[in-house]
């Protein structure tokens, strides 16, 4: 009578082998489908959709216009520049009639009161109808010849670099007057020579968190305020004639964070709100991950960032975000209105967040038709 017992543990072990295979094949295939539907174009209008009506449905307060509604339309904005949807321009211009063009109502914080005024001078550059933008020239022109410092001016928290400054370029770039630019220009710089760490290439939120690390702490390096500052260097570099003394100073600062930024990625994908102490809060969060998508994806497409060093830091980001958004089309993660590092849930959001989100889309779409 012939052994067969070598062959059949034989046979097992190919049974097995084949098992494991299968097994890695099938995750293969998972982790790639994942991947295949978020850097592909149709769904990634589609969650752009779903973000935007799941923001109309529950718009946290109707009659609001600052900085946090403003932050979304500039979102929505960049949604309707790379889809040219007329509905989403309907939109935005439904929204700025309501409030008569106004600038915010922030009084104390003139930087907040400019974000909604950054989509008026968007709409006005499409149309030119000098109506939409009367209510911020009157605002600017009270404000541009002053020379005091900008810390003095309103402008002594790094949120003001994207809330406030590109309205005055977008101004310039609108009229043709470039005492607006000069103006953006002092500001933003002033305000990097007393928020900026030099060696660690990124920002402090303010003066306050500047003062935590002289007193032996670590630093506190917020994750969205550093999206803030680099996330506002598009809107300008997009609104500055290249041949500005100044452009070149824009793209160093971009390349600097970028470089920086890169190094504190979760392997997650996500950045936490602490950028140098992830262990401090380890949870994911999305605001500051959108807009550093947002900003480095619009380096590469634009040639300051080079495609291969930073293409794997967006791959892995913007995977991130779009699995991150739920059913009804919430961003989780979004760590809520706040001056510093914190926890975050993951039920906690806002508009802002929806706003980033809407940002970092809109640059992939343009990234994977190259």
């Amino acid at each position: 009578m012939k052994n067969y017992s070598g062959l059949q543990g034989y046979s097992k072990y190919f049974l097995l082998m084949f098992s494991i295979l299968g097994f890695g094949i099938k995750l293969y295939c998972q982790t790639t489908n994942q991947n295949s539907f978020a850097f592909n174009r149709d769904s990634i209008l589609a969650k752009m959709y779903l973000v935007n009506e799941h923001f109309k449905d529950i718009a946290w307060k109707n009659t609001d216009r600052n900085w946090i509604r403003g932050t979304y339309y500039t979102g929505l904005m960049a949604f309707y520049k790379v889809s040219l949807d007329p509905h989403l321009l309907i939109q935005a211009e439904n929204w700025a009639k309501k409030h008569g063009w106004r600038t915010g109502t922030e009084w104390f914080h003139p930087a907040n009161r400019l974000t909604c005024t950054q989509t008026y001078l968007e709409l006005y550059l499409i149309s030119k109808d000098k109506n939409k933008i009367a209510r911020t020239l009157s605002f600017m022109d009270r404000r541009v010849s002053k020379t005091n410092p900008a810390a003095d001016q309103g402008y002594y928290y790094v949120d003001a670099l994207y809330v406030g400054i590109p309205a005055y370029l977008m101004m310039s770039r609108a009229t043709g007057n470039p005492d607006y630019k000069y103006y953006g220009n002092r500001i933003f710089w002033e305000a990097v020579d007393d928020l900026y760490d030099h060696g660690q290439h990124l920002f402090y939120r303010d003066q306050k968190a500047k003062a935590g690390t002289k007193e032996n702490r670590k630093p506190e390096f917020w994750s969205r305020g550093n999206g803030w500052a680099i996330a506002s260097i598009p809107r300008i570099l997009e609104n500055l004639p290249p041949n500005d003394s100044t452009y070149g100073k824009y793209v160093k600062l971009l390349k600097e964070m970028a470089s920086s930024i890169k190094d504190c990625q979760g392997k997650d994908g996500f950045w936490r709100t602490h950028l140098t102490d992830q262990e401090a809060y380890p949870s994911p969060e999305s605001s500051g991950t959108a807009f550093f998508t947002f900003a480095i994806s619009w380096g590469i497409n634009n040639g300051f960032l080079n495609r291969e060093q930073y293409m794997h830091v967006v791959d892995k980001s913007w995977s991130a975000l779009y699995h991150v958004v739920d059913e009804n089309g919430k961003i989780c993660w979004g760590q809520l209105v706040s001056r510093d590092p914190g926890n975050v849930n993951k039920t906690d959001s806002h508009e802002y967040v929806s706003g980033a989100f809407l940002l970092a889309a809109s640059e992939v779409l343009k990234l994977i038709g190259k």
